[in-house]
């Protein structure tokens, strides 16, 4: 397990204000369990990882709950905390109506034909890039979205 993902989730238990031994009654787990979760010694499980998301309220350990899952690893989402001003520029920056006009308007012109040549594969991958990287400043609307509910 890696390492910074171990120190993510001390870190945000510390934030809250929480001892191992409250956390553990929070998630119904052993504080001993707490302990492993955050050494790496254990994975926890999807459902202990969520509680305890919330319980911290650091909505982005679910998201670095799920780089470590086969299913998730491939996702980009944020998996730290952020605020309004960092994730409102990135989104300018991200989707500047444009630049993302000039996007779409060229996938369109790529899959006016039903297919992806051996040339337009390059671009395609590239506004495909583009497209996962406009998601993830999105993402990091959704985790503040969270955050301020609670």
């Amino acid at each position: 397990m890696n390492p910074e993902y171990q120190n993510a989730w001390k870190t945000a238990r510390e934030r809250a204000g929480l001892t191992q031994e409250a956390a553990a009654e929070l998630v119904d787990v052993s504080a001993k369990s707490i302990g492993y979760y955050e050494s790496g010694a254990r994975h926890m499980t999807p459902q202990v990882a969520a509680q305890l998301a919330d319980a911290y309220h650091a909505p982005w350990l679910r998201n670095l709950y799920c780089t470590e899952c086969p299913i998730g690893c491939h996702r980009s989402l944020p998996t730290e905390p952020t605020d309004l001003r960092a994730a409102t520029i990135e989104a300018h920056c991200e989707l500047h109506a444009e630049k993302l006009g000039q996007r779409i308007d060229r996938l369109m012109e790529i899959a006016k034909d039903g297919r992806v040549d051996e040339n337009e594969m390059p671009e395609f991958v590239a506004i495909c890039d583009q497209f996962r990287e406009m998601q993830h400043a999105l993402a990091k609307f959704e985790l503040l979205v969270e955050m301020l509910r609670k």
